[in-house]
C-alpha cells in the first residue's frame, strides 16, 4: 500500500492486511494490520466536534458517552466513572484533559460516516472468506476518544471488531475467548442474560493477553466475546472501531442465554457446539420470540429473552406464593 494513498479518493483501499492471516484468524483469534484511516479527514479533532454536536442537536443523548477518567484501571467498571458535563468541548479539549469519549454509531447521524462504513465493511468481506455482508445483522462506525493516560476497563463484546488506531497511540491487551480460565461459560451465560461487567479481570492471568501496540495506521481485530482492556499512552488518542453482529454468533448468544436458565433449573447444560441439535432447539424458541427486525445490537439479543421473561415472571409468582403457603 502507497504510504501517501488518500483514503478519502472514491474506490481507495483503507486496510492493507495479509489475506491469509486475516481469513484464517477471522472472529477465531486477535490479529493486527495496516490501514489508512489515519490519514482520513473525518477524524481530526475539529470534525470529531462537529460529530458530536450533530449527534446531541439530534437529541439522543446515550449516543454521546463522555467519562472523567481518573483513577481507572482494568478491573474497574464503566459505570464507577464520573459523567463529563461539557460534552461536544470535551471532545475539543480532550490533549488537556483526563476523559474518555464514545461516539457510538457515527453512521447513524452522518452520511460521510455511513458511506466510510461502507467502503470498510466491503473491503474485510473478501479478505474474511465468508459471504459477511449477508451474515451481517448489525454493524456500526464508533469512535473512541481517549486522554493522555487514560485505562479503559476491561470487558467483552457480543460484536465482531476492527479497532483502526488514528491518532496517538495506545497499549491494547487482548486474551483468548476460548480460554476458560480466563473467561468462563458462567462468565458468558452473565453476560448474555444481561450482566455486562460479568466478565472479571482476573490480574494472575495478565500474561496471558496479546499485547498491541497501536499507533496510527495500525489497528487490530478483536473476535465476539474476547476479553480486552486498554491503557493510552502519553498523548490524546482517537481511535476507529468498526464493529458488526453476526447471525452465527448472535445464534451462539441464544444458546447461552437458555442455558443460563437451564442453570437456574439445576440443570447442567452443555456449552454452545458440544451438540448441534441441542443447540438449535435451544435457541429456537428464543429467536422465534426475538424481534424481527432489530435496529440496534440490544434488541437482537434480548428482544426474545424479555419476552420470555414476561412469560415466566407471572409463574414465578405462583411458584413463590405456593411455596410461602406451604403447599
Amino acid at each position: 500500500m502507497d504510504r501517501n494513498a488518500n483514503p478519502n479518493v472514491p474506490g481507495a483501499r483503507i486496510i492493507d492486511a495479509d489475506a491469509v492471516i486475516f481469513r484464517e484468524r477471522f472472529n477465531r483469534t486477535s490479529f493486527a494490520f495496516k490501514h489508512l484511516l489515519h490519514r482520513h479527514p473525518l477524524f481530526t479533532l475539529p470534525r470529531l466536534a462537529q460529530l458530536a454536536e450533530t449527534m446531541l442537536a439530534a437529541g439522543d443523548t446515550s449516543k454521546f458517552l463522555a467519562l472523567g477518567g481518573e483513577g481507572a484501571v482494568p478491573g474497574s467498571a464503566f459505570e464507577s466513572l464520573p459523567r463529563q458535563a461539557r460534552l461536544a468541548r470535551t471532545v475539543e479539549e480532550l490533549g488537556s484533559t483526563r476523559n474518555w469519549v464514545k461516539l457510538s454509531s457515527a453512521d447513524s447521524f452522518d452520511a460521510q460516516y455511513r458511506d466510510l462504513l461502507a467502503a470498510v465493511l466491503a473491503e474485510i468481506a473478501p479478505l474474511s472468506g465468508r459471504d459477511l455482508l449477508k451474515e451481517i445483522t448489525w454493524s456500526s462506525l464508533t469512535i473512541f476518544l481517549a486522554s493522555p493516560r487514560i485505562v479503559t476497563p476491561y470487558h467483552i463484546d457480543h460484536e465482531s471488531n476492527f479497532l483502526f488506531q488514528v491518532s496517538g497511540e495506545k497499549d491494547l491487551f487482548l486474551f483468548d475467548c476460548n480460554d476458560r480460565a480466563v473467561l468462563t461459560e458462567l462468565e458468558i451465560e452473565s453476560y448474555y442474560a444481561g450482566d455486562f461487567r460479568a466478565a472479571r479481570h482476573k490480574a494472575e492471568l495478565q500474561d496471558r493477553a496479546c499485547a498491541y501496540r497501536l499507533v496510527p495506521g495500525v489497528a487490530a481485530h478483536h473476535p465476539p466475546l474476547s476479553p480486552h482492556w486498554v491503557r493510552n499512552g502519553d498523548t490524546a488518542s482517537v481511535s476507529v472501531s468498526i464493529g458488526f453482529c453476526m447471525r452465527p454468533v448472535d445464534a451462539r448468544a441464544r444458546v447461552y442465554q437458555a442455558n443460563h436458565y437451564l442453570r437456574k433449573l439445576g440443570l447442567k447444560p452443555a456449552p454452545p457446539g458440544v451438540s448441534a441439535l441441542r443447540d438449535r432447539l435451544k435457541g429456537s424458541a428464543l429467536g422465534a420470540m426475538s424481534k424481527s427486525h432489530p435496529d440496534n445490537p440490544h434488541e437482537i439479543l434480548y428482544s426474545g429473552l424479555n419476552r420470555l421473561k414476561t412469560l415466566i415472571t407471572p409463574f414465578s409468582y405462583v411458584r413463590d406464593a405456593l411455596r410461602g403457603s406451604g403447599r
